[in-house]
């Protein structure tokens, strides 16, 4: 299910957008009732904290929905703390997706600790937000342990050396069947990029991975070789061995 104003036209109006309090409560109510709700789509409705916990009280009922999208909205780190609570032992949810909203370090926090005990979450997308180094290294803490994330966005979070080392601990365990990783526009550097070649020789999980418009200069050698071993592990995979 998709919410959001469409196919205006000549008719904009800008009290067309955006969730009322009254459209969150009765879709809440919908929400908890429904016995076949699997998807639920709530892009760019300037969705903030308080709209979000009316809608929280029919999604902690659900027990079907496995994709939710709430990018382009206005979730700070409350927010998050209260999606947190989807994301325990008895989760369904497997596609969580936050891009450009307000959440910085202590989101990341929330959302690491979750992870901590989450089986089912494999689509997390968190592009455009305020992670900050120190939020990034909190989130990836939560990857180390049962999280079984193959896809993960982090671009445009200002992520540098903190998450850097979190990140090479998790490449060189291969514990995370990570298979695609999106880090462009961030505040890595070219030791960063270096270390995480290096870090990626024996990880035969990784087959796509993000590192544009990063802090790097004057080095495509690193490029290279971070290409060369996505490209063994994808031909790897595809051959089944």
């Amino acid at each position: 299910m998709k919410y959001g104003a469409k196919k205006l036209g000549m008719k904009y109006d800008r009290m067309l957008f955006g969730m009322k309090v009254s459209d969150a409560n009765c879709l809440a109510k919908s929400i908890s009732q429904s016995e076949s709700l699997t998807t639920l789509i709530l892009q760019s409705n300037l969705i903030d904290d308080d709209l979000l916990r009316m809608l929280m009280t029919g999604l902690i009922k659900s027990s079907q929905i496995t994709s939710l999208d709430l990018a382009h909205n206005k979730i700070t780190n409350h927010g998050v703390r209260l999606l947190s609570k989807l994301l325990d032992k008895s989760s369904v949810l497997t596609s969580l997706n936050l891009a450009d909203n307000q959440i910085n370090a202590e989101g990341g926090r929330y959302l690491g600790r979750a992870l901590r005990a989450n089986e089912s979450l494999v689509d997390m997308n968190l592009r455009l937000n305020r992670l900050m180094d120190d939020g990034g290294r909190m989130l990836l803490e939560g990857l180390c342990d049962t999280c079984k994330i193959i896809h993960l966005n982090l671009s445009g979070n200002l992520l540098a050396r903190q998450t850097t080392i979190m990140l090479m601990h998790i490449l060189a365990e291969g514990n995370l069947l990570l298979e695609s990783l999106d880090l462009s526009c961030n505040e890595l550097t070219n030791r960063d990029l270096h270390d995480i070649a290096k870090a990626m020789e024996e990880n035969e999980a990784s087959i796509s991975m993000d590192l544009r418009l990063n802090r790097v200069t004057g080095e495509s050698a690193v490029y290279d070789t971070i290409l060369q071993i996505l490209r063994r592990n994808e031909l790897k995979a595809q051959s089944g061995g």
